[in-house]
């Protein structure tokens, strides 16, 4: 069977997976970049370019020793360098001789190249769209109930067991009954934790650039270090809603892009490029929602994220939330980011604190 190689998009890399079996393709993929592939990623391209980068490449270089034919990534528009990343990959590929050949995700019309090229009937095209986007939506919803859980619970890792096991039976289902069956089952399943209801957690937004918002192995499992720490978190990067904005812009001419400006107006006018535009307009919001912080993520020398620095500081001072600036590369230590995300939670548990003692919600 033709195999391709999928990228590392965290949890979601379970839905792209069923998508593209779905078709006849056997996927090979994990839900984060492995260390080896990270080592060959960094190996083969050029120094200054951004994680992301690396990793991909190290995903696909490792794909082509395993005798995967194809590859697929995320294109993307504007001012992002990724636009121009999988022309970047296919040389250092080729230069490298290898023979696996990248398909653009996205951006180039309603069938993407990978379809246009296994030219399946329409049926066959749509099936597992409607399939992967039920698994898509069984994902956030799984998510959403570990982000609340795992900060309250009693017995220590339970909410990643109850997770990890959930998806591993998501990536079984071959039908849309089957994946609608286990997420119909995802509520009850994590009411069985038990949980410590007279917590009140802490509450984090995680913002910034999409591969370490989702991918484990690039952003140390942020999510997992802070609700140990006892801290609610809520990732701002969710596929379903990429996807019911993509349908908004197709369907009804409305794109969330505008409402974020709107959001951002004082700070940010136009969209710079990735997702630095949410990242500053989700701050805002978080700002006014109570938050009790947030943790912007970038790549060093992402140009979008790394741009909105400043503006992000000001965010900070104007909305009075903390936000914390972490930047990766292949050298950034994990017990490094620990300390400073302990150190974080430290500093919100005196501000909560010293805002109770004065009145302050």
């Amino acid at each position: 069977m033709t195999q391709i190689a999928i990228p590392n998009i965290g949890n979601y890399t379970v839905a792209l997976a069923t998508a593209v079996e779905s078709l006849g393709i056997k996927p090979w993929a994990s839900t984060a970049t492995t260390p080896e592939a990270l080592k060959l990623g960094t190996e083969a391209a050029p120094e200054s370019v951004c994680l992301p980068l690396k990793a991909h490449l190290g995903h696909f270089i490792a794909a082509d020793r395993a005798g995967v034919e194809y590859a697929l990534m995320v294109n993307s528009v504007g001012t992002c360098r990724l636009r121009y990343y999988r022309h970047m990959i296919e040389q250092i590929l080729k230069d490298l001789g290898l023979k696996i050949r990248i398909f653009g995700l996205g951006f180039d019309g309603f069938k993407p190249p990978l379809v246009r090229h296994f030219d399946p009937g329409p049926i066959t095209f749509l099936k597992p769209l409607f399939h992967a986007g039920e698994q898509i939506r069984a994902i956030d919803e799984m998510e959403t109930l570990a982000w609340k859980t795992r900060p309250i619970e009693l017995a220590h890792g339970e909410t990643t067991r109850v997770m990890n096991k959930l998806l591993l039976e998501l990536s079984r289902c071959r039908t849309l009954a089957e994946s609608r069956a286990v997420r119909r089952t995802t509520a009850s399943r994590f009411a069985t934790i038990a949980v410590d209801r007279s917590k009140k957690p802490l509450k984090v937004g995680l913002v910034g650039e999409v591969s370490f918002l989702r991918d484990k192995c690039l952003n140390k499992n942020i999510e997992y270090l802070l609700g140990d720490q006892g801290i609610e978190v809520k990732n701002f990067f969710s596929l379903g809603e990429e996807l019911r904005n993509i349908a908004r812009i197709v369907l009804l001419n409305k794109n969330r892009g505008r409402e974020l400006l709107d959001i951002a107006d004082r700070y940010l006018q136009t969209t710079v490029g990735g997702h630095a535009l949410d990242s500053v307009a989700h701050s805002i919001r978080c700002a006014e929602l109570g938050y009790d912080g947030m943790v912007h993520l970038a790549p060093c020398g992402c140009m979008p994220e790394v741009g909105v620095r400043p503006i992000l500081k000001r965010v900070s001072q104007d909305k009075d939330i903390p936000i914390l600036e972490l930047s990766f590369d292949e050298h950034t230590c994990d017990v490094g980011i620990t300390t400073r995300l302990e150190a974080f939670a430290d500093v919100l548990r005196e501000r909560r604190r010293k805002r109770a003692a004065v009145g302050v919600s």
